[in-house]
């Protein structure tokens, strides 16, 4: 919802929790002119979208015959991308190929289920990861295999789309972590910019932290997007953390 103020300010809230991957949307009105509150939360993961694309153009497809009967793809590497929160060569090394290793379609599915589980035991809240299979023009079918990691949270339904300059953030009800412990949990700092997947990210940094000092438990994390858009596009959080009961 946009209102007619100068500078346009939005809250909207958002929940750690997993939900469906469609942006739960809940408008609740805010003491204050000109602020629109919106209930978002993270996505549950979904199935696995699978792209297969050559790396030259069209007039080049003689030189990258298709794979016939029994054939197999040449293994470049793995990419993971859209998190700052994850171990890439760990997750790629505990897969069963290595560069070099012929690989099939259905290995690439095998490997991204896995890749799947092992993100959502880090926390990583995704809305889809997308399977990219890259292939070099020339002969032996050599194919660099990407994940790219989607994201849904509260800048998804926002009118105004692209990067937004990170202003900085507050933090309330924590008491196990400090607020630098939870900054850097988080690793972002005033200047960077920020668009779709920012918060999502920002929150398993947050959890993966909590993991330390509450294994096994869960700690609700929620919170306030705050954008200003003129003079410039700046974004500020406002965290609310409820930690487990100690007693």
């Amino acid at each position: 919802m946009i209102l007619p103020t100068r500078d346009c300010v939005f809250a909207l809230m958002l929940i750690a929790a997993a939900t469906a991957i469609s942006l739960q949307a809940n408008a609740t009105p805010i003491k204050g002119a000109g602020v629109a509150a919106v209930s978002a939360a993270p996505a549950k993961p979904a199935s696995v979208a699978t792209a297969h694309t050559s790396a030259a153009p069209d007039d080049d497809d003689e030189d990258t015959p298709p794979l016939k009967p029994g054939e197999s793809y040449r293994l470049l590497g793995f990419r993971i991308s859209g998190s700052k929160h994850i171990d890439v060569h760990a997750l790629v090394t505990a897969l069963p190929q290595h560069i070099g290793d012929p690989i099939s379609d259905a290995q690439i599915k095998a490997d991204s289920d896995t890749i799947k589980k092992a993100l959502t035991a880090l926390h990583v809240h995704f809305a889809e990861v997308t399977t990219s299979i890259l292939q070099r023009v020339g002969p032996g079918h050599l194919t660099l295999v990407v994940w790219d990691i989607q994201h849904i949270d509260a800048f998804s339904g926002l009118p105004y789309q692209g990067f937004w300059t990170f202003d900085g953030q507050t933090f309330s009800g924590n008491k196990a972590l400090t607020n630098q412990q939870l900054e850097k949990a988080i690793d972002l700092k005033p200047g960077e910019r920020v668009r779709e997947g920012a918060l999502s990210d920002a929150i398993t940094g947050m959890e993966q932290a909590y993991d330390k000092v509450f294994p096994g438990q869960k700690v609700k994390i929620g919170g306030k997007l705050k954008l200003k858009a003129k003079p410039v596009r700046v974004a500020t959080f406002e965290w609310q953390i409820t930690e487990p009961s100690t007693k």
